[in-house]
């Protein structure tokens, strides 16, 4: 295909690009990413902060979770719970999330508990937070409106969980010892 024309532009077959030549000027195209095979991390519209604190790690979301940024977060979320006993999503930047994300967030909270470790969510904007209550994940999350709230309540929890330690009996004083005969 090389050096045809089609409709005033001329295209050029490089490896599985093309160089469309469009107003005098090159546009490259990347055949994998539209085909869907490959995704283009420059496309990638998802922000992931990760805030490393002594309850644990807070990730916050800025853009779009979809498709095509979902390993961007899987990424950030493996390498950031490491040694953590809390994980804090923060949602409230977010401005999208389709079934991928939600999937990813599910599959999270599954492997994060399993391994004793909690995931908590701070509230998204209203369009984000309806696509939870479309889906009816928003009674399986806990969503928190801060991710200070959301640290400070997963502290609760563990301290919460704990057992109370019960004294032996054996530590408890004995009738006989303490009681005295007055006369």
């Amino acid at each position: 295909m090389e050096g045809s024309t089609d409709e005033g532009s001329l295209r050029c077959a490089v490896g599985d690009r093309i160089v469309d030549l469009v107003n005098d000027r090159a546009v490259t195209t990347d055949l994998g990413v539209q085909a869907g095979t490959r995704i283009d991390p420059a496309a990638a519209r998802l922000d992931v902060r990760p805030v490393d604190h002594p309850l644990g790690v807070v990730l916050t979301l800025g853009g779009e979770l979809d498709l095509a940024t979902v390993p961007v977060l899987q990424e950030r979320l493996d390498h950031a719970v490491r040694g953590k006993s809390a994980v804090v999503i923060d949602l409230s930047r977010l401005r999208f999330i389709d079934s991928s994300g939600l999937h990813l967030l599910v599959r999270a909270e599954r492997q994060l508990r399993d391994s004793g470790v909690q995931l908590m969510l701070v509230r998204g904007p209203r369009a984000v937070h309806r696509v939870f209550a479309l889906t009816s994940l928003d009674s399986h999350f806990e969503f928190c409106e801060s991710s200070s709230a959301a640290l400070r309540t997963s502290l609760v929890r563990r301290i919460g969980a704990r057992p109370i330690p019960q004294p032996a009996l054996t530590d408890r004083p004995q009738p006989s010892s303490i009681a005295t005969t007055q006369e």
